[in-house]
C-alpha cells in the first residue's frame, strides 16, 4: 500500500512530465480501440451491403461457342429450380440489367437501372413490393410493356401522385406502371432503389439479345447452397454440351465471407500497428524510470542503509511504473470510446462501442507493458549500494 501511495505521490509531483510519459500508451491503447471498432463498423457496413443485395443465390452465367446449337439455359433451370429443387430455392430470374433515361411527363431519371427479370425478380433480388402487384408470368409470355418502380423513381416521378396505371418512357418506350417496391438502400440517387424491373421477354427490344446467359438461383438458407449448388452442377453439364458452350456457378455467399475474412485479417494487421505505440510507450516509462533512479539515488540508498530488502525496492520502482502505464491506458480508454462514437457516426452513420474484452485486454496489455519495461530501471535501482547515499550528496 505504501508502495502504491509513494509511487501516486511521485505522479503528482510531476504532473506535466508523467503525462508525457504516459502519451505513448494513451495512443497506443486509443489507436487499438477506435482501428478495431472501425474495422468492425466497416464490417457491418459491408454486410449490411450484401444482405441489401440479397443473400442465399447462386449465379449461373453462360457462355456459347455455337448459338446456333445453343439450348434455352434459362427456361430448363426455372422448371428444375421450382419443382426439383423447389423445397430449397425460392425462385429463378435473369439477372441482366441496363441503365436508361426514365421519364414521366416533364421529369426525367438519366441513368436509372432497368432490370429485365421474371416473376420471381423480387425475390432474387430482395425486393419487397409495397403497392401495386409485380410482374407476372402472363407479362412475360405477352411481352408487357409494364415496369415496377424502385422507391426512388417512384418518389422521384411521382412524388405527388399514385405512379399505379401510370405511363413513364424507358429510352423512349412508353411502360406502363403496375407496382412499387418498398425502400431498401436508403431511397437515393445511385443506390439500389434507384432502379425498375421489366419482363425479361423484352430483352431484344431493351438490349438487343434474345439470349437469356446470366441467371440469379435463390436459395432458402446458407445451409442449402452448397447443395443446390452440386446438383446445378450435375443438371448443367447435361444440359450444356462442352462442344457447344460452357458454364461457371458462383456461390453468392463467397464475396460476403471473404469480405469477412479480409476484415479479420486487416484487423490483426491494424492491431499489431497500434501495439507498436504501445511498445513506444513502453520504452517512454522505462526511460523516465531509469530518470528516476537517478534522482532518487540518495532515497534508496538509505533504505537500504536502514535494511531495506532488494524486493521492497523492486516492488515499489514497479508498482509505480505499472501506475503510470495503467493510467494510461485508462486515459487511453476514455478517448478510444469517444474518437469510436464520433468517426462511427461521420464514417458509418452507426454506434460504435470497442469490444469489452478489446477494452479489457489493451488496457491489461498497457499494464503489463508497463511492468516490463520497469523490470530493468527496479532491478538497478535495488542494485545501488548504501554508500550511493552520500555520493548522491
Amino acid at each position: 500500500m505504501n508502495a502504491v501511495l509513494m509511487a501516486l505521490d511521485s505522479i503528482r509531483e510531476k504532473k506535466a512530465r508523467s503525462f508525457l510519459t504516459m502519451l505513448g500508451i494513451i495512443i497506443g491503447v486509443a489507436a487499438v480501440l477506435v482501428l478495431v471498432a472501425l474495422v468492425s463498423g466497416y464490417n457491418a457496413d459491408i454486410t449490411a451491403y450484401y444482405e441489401k443485395l440479397g443473400i442465399n443465390k447462386v449465379n449461373v452465367s453462360v457462355t456459347w461457342y455455337d448459338r446456333t446449337r445453343a439450348v434455352d439455359v434459362y427456361s430448363a433451370l426455372y422448371e428444375y429450380g421450382n419443382t426439383t429443387l423447389g423445397d430449397m430455392v425460392e425462385g429463378v430470374s435473369p439477372s441482366a440489367s441496363t441503365s436508361l433515361p426514365v421519364k414521366y411527363r416533364s421529369a426525367t431519371l438519366e441513368s436509372s437501372t432497368v432490370y429485365l427479370g421474371s416473376d420471381q425478380f423480387a425475390v432474387c433480388g430482395n425486393y419487397v413490393l409495397e403497392s401495386g402487384r409485380d410482374i407476372s408470368e402472363f407479362d412475360i409470355q405477352r411481352r408487357s410493356k409494364v415496369c415496377v418502380l424502385g422507391s426512388y423513381v417512384a418518389d422521384s416521378l411521382f412524388p405527388y401522385t399514385d405512379p399505379i396505371g401510370q405511363t413513364v418512357t424507358l429510352g423512349g418506350i412508353p411502360f406502363t406502371v403496375v407496382g412499387t417496391y418498398y425502400q431498401k438502400d436508403g431511397g437515393q440517387e445511385d443506390s439500389m432503389d434507384d432502379m425498375l424491373s421489366v419482363p425479361y421477354s423484352l430483352d431484344r427490344e431493351l438490349l438487343q439479345t434474345a439470349d437469356v446467359t446470366e441467371i440469379t438461383v435463390k436459395v432458402d438458407t446458407s445451409a442449402h447452397v452448397e447443395t443446390v449448388l452440386s446438383r446445378l452442377e450435375v443438371y448443367l453439364s447435361g444440359l450444356v454440351s462442352s462442344s457447344v458452350g460452357e458454364y461457371t456457378l458462383e456461390n453468392g455467399n463467397s464475396a460476403m465471407s471473404e469480405s469477412n475474412e479480409e476484415m479479420i485479417s486487416m484487423s490483426v494487421v491494424l492491431g499489431g500497428i497500434a501495439s507498436i505505440a504501445l511498445l513506444v510507450g513502453g520504452i517512454g516509462i522505462m526511460n523516465i524510470m531509469l530518470v528516476t533512479v537517478t534522482e532518487r539515488t540518495r532515497e534508496i540508498g538509505i533504505k537500504k542503509s536502514i535494511g531495506a530488502p532488494r524486493s521492497e525496492i523492486i516492488s515499489q520502482f514497479l508498482v509505480e511504473a505499472a501506475i503510470l502505464s495503467g493510467m494510461g491506458g485508462l486515459i487511453g480508454i476514455a478517448l478510444g470510446f469517444a474518437l469510436s462514437l464520433i468517426l462511427g457516426k461521420a464514417m458509418y452513420d452507426l454506434i460504435l462501442l470497442p469490444n469489452a474484452l478489446v477494452t479489457l485486454g489493451s488496457f491489461t496489455f498497457s499494464v503489463v507493458i508497463g511492468i516490463l519495461f520497469g523490470i530493468y530501471p527496479a532491478v538497478k535501482a535495488s542494485n545501488l549500494q548504501p554508500v550511493d547515499a552520500l555520493r548522491a550528496d
